[in-house]
């Protein structure tokens, strides 16, 4: 999906003060949608499918790689913090919906049972913090779709972990729980994800008033015009219910 003439500074102004309102009360469909019929179903899932996360990190993800990148091929996840295999889970809408391919990983083995009667991909039982990435990353493509990172604390000591170097990924979700620690996880995970050129779309993210989460993306996977009308959105420190909104009212 490539993007129209390039918005004016006027209709950017205009919709950052907007971008909150419903969607049907504003419309600035700067997206030029493909008329593939797999395209327009796809596209479609936006509105009709069930998604899973707690705070809608995965339709998060699916507008970006559907709606504004135009994504049609295999996609691949790495979910470091699994819990639940389907309630406030990240990738089990990309499994279930879209048949991605993907591992999750999880110290407790509380929803071991629960999993493999319900989900096919591979769940490690194992402390994140310790996985040796360059392994089970092994069968991967260079180029991964999504990273979700949601562990409570110790956030940063997996980022070191993870080799940046030789994997890409498109869209990230990182939890640092600004609200219970501070900067004692945000600045340093900040520090260590821009050092490989990845931009902070969505700084803290906050559910119910609690700040909790930044929304990552990788720039070299947007055109400039695409990066440009992206940045332009008004998505810092917004609920996640506004971030989505605001998305679903660009998309349309």
């Amino acid at each position: 999906m490539k993007l129209r003439t390039f918005l004016t500074c006027k209709i950017l102004t205009i919709f950052s003060l907007t971008c909150v309102l419903e969607s049907n009360e504003l419309s600035f469909p700067f997206l030029e949608v493909s008329h593939s019929a797999d395209r327009e179903t796809r596209l479609n899932l936006t509105d009709t499918a069930d998604y899973y996360s707690q705070a809608a990190q995965d339709k998060f993800v699916y507008m970006i790689l559907y709606g504004l990148l135009g994504k049609q091929d295999q996609g691949y996840y790495l979910e470091i913090g699994a819990g639940n295999p389907i309630n406030t889970n990240n990738s089990y809408f990309f499994e279930k919906e879209l048949k991605w391919d993907g591992v999750s990983i999880d110290i407790s083995q509380g929803y071991a049972e629960q999993w493999h009667a319900v989900r096919n991909n591979l769940l490690l039982h194992e402390d994140a913090t310790k996985s040796d990435y360059s392994a089970i990353l092994q069968s991967f493509p260079k180029v991964i779709d999504y990273l979700s990172l949601d562990i409570d604390e110790d956030y940063t000591d997996v980022l070191k972990n993870i080799p940046f170097k030789d994997y890409t990924f498109k869209v990230i979700t990182i939890e640092h729980d600004f609200h219970r620690y501070g900067d004692r996880y945000r600045k340093q995970e900040r520090q260590i994800l821009e050092s490989f050129g990845y931009h902070l779309l969505c700084s803290d993210v906050s559910i119910s008033g609690f700040c909790f989460e930044d929304w990552w993306i990788h720039p070299s996977f947007f055109s400039s015009s695409e990066l440009s009308a992206i940045k332009s959105l008004d998505l810092k420190a917004k609920d996640y219910t506004q971030i989505i909104q605001a998305l679903q009212v660009a998309l349309e």
